[in-house]
Order: structure tokens, then sequence, then C-alpha cells
């Protein structure tokens, strides 16, 4: 008869205990933390590692992509498929560039690998689409997801060496 008097009493002190937590953590001038998604975009940290795409470079109007396939060779998936525009010998570009997202694991292999620096991590993650041949990016897709490559900081001579700090 005891042990039910002391279970009773411990429940009664428990109760006053988690009321006491939810009086503490509940204000009004506690700040909301709730992201109310459609609305409002979450803000993303500056190593989000987003899809690969292919950025436009703003002077030539494509992509700086030579099709040389390393990110084709490097990714353990084997999503991607790079094949060589073979219409001019001098300049080399992608006829074909596809990325299947249904299946990258997002781990930016093919990105360190690019001897370019074409590839950069998209800043979108709103992936969904009704059917898996949406999910298959092609090189127009890639380079809109992309968007401009930044302007390059002037550099300026400083004696036989070049600054590379931007210029105020």
């Amino acid at each position: 008869m005891s042990t039910v008097l002391t279970d009773i009493k411990n429940s009664f002190a428990s109760i006053i205990k988690g009321l006491k937590v939810t009086a503490i953590n509940w204000s009004f001038t506690r700040p909301c933390v709730t992201e109310l998604y459609p609305e409002q975009k979450p803000e993303l940290p500056e190593a989000y590692r987003g899809m690969p795409t292919l950025p436009v470079h703003p002077e030539t109007g494509r992509s700086d992509c030579i099709a040389c396939g390393a990110c084709a060779r490097m990714c353990p998936e084997e999503i991607i498929t790079v094949e060589v525009d073979k219409s001019d010998p001098k300049d080399r570009k992608p006829a074909v560039f596809e990325i299947d997202i249904s299946r990258c694991m997002f781990c930016g292999l093919c990105m360190e690998v690019c001897p370019k620096n074409c590839l950069r991590p998209a800043r979108t993650f709103e992936l969904a689409t009704c059917t898996r041949e949406g999910m298959v990016y092609g090189l127009e897709k890639l380079q809109e997801l992309g968007g401009m490559l930044p302007p390059e900081p002037e550099t300026k001579v400083v004696g036989n060496e070049k600054d590379t700090s931007p210029s105020t």
C-alpha cells in the first residue's frame, strides 16, 4: 500500500515539474523559431552543398566546361553523362551534359575534381517533380540554375607581383 501512495506522490511531483518547465519556456518575449516555409525561404548556410550546376560566364555567354569528363568519372553513382561537341576541334564544349539528380548523393566530388572549376553547387533545394524524367537535368537547365558567374575582382600590378585584393 505504501508503494501505491509513493507512486501517486511522485506522479503529482512530476506533473508539477513538467508544468514548471513549460511555464519557464513559454513566454511572449521568447523569439519565434518557426519558419513559415512557403512564404519565407530559409536562410541557407554558406557551406550549403546543393546540386551541381554549370554557371554561365558573363563574357562568353556559355559555361567554362571543356567536356573533359572528369566529373563523370569521379561520380560514385555514375549519374553524369558528358559528350564532347566535335564540330569545332579548337573549341572544346559539351554537346551533351546531363545529371540525374534523383540518384545524386550531393557529395560534391564532381565539383572538386573539375579542372576549370565550372561545376558549382546550386543555392536551390526545391527539386520535387512529378516524374523521374523531370529529375534529369540537361545542359540548358543546368546553366539556367547556375546563373551567371560573379565578375572576377580586378587585379592591379604592384611591383613584379599581382595584387588580388579587391580595390577600394
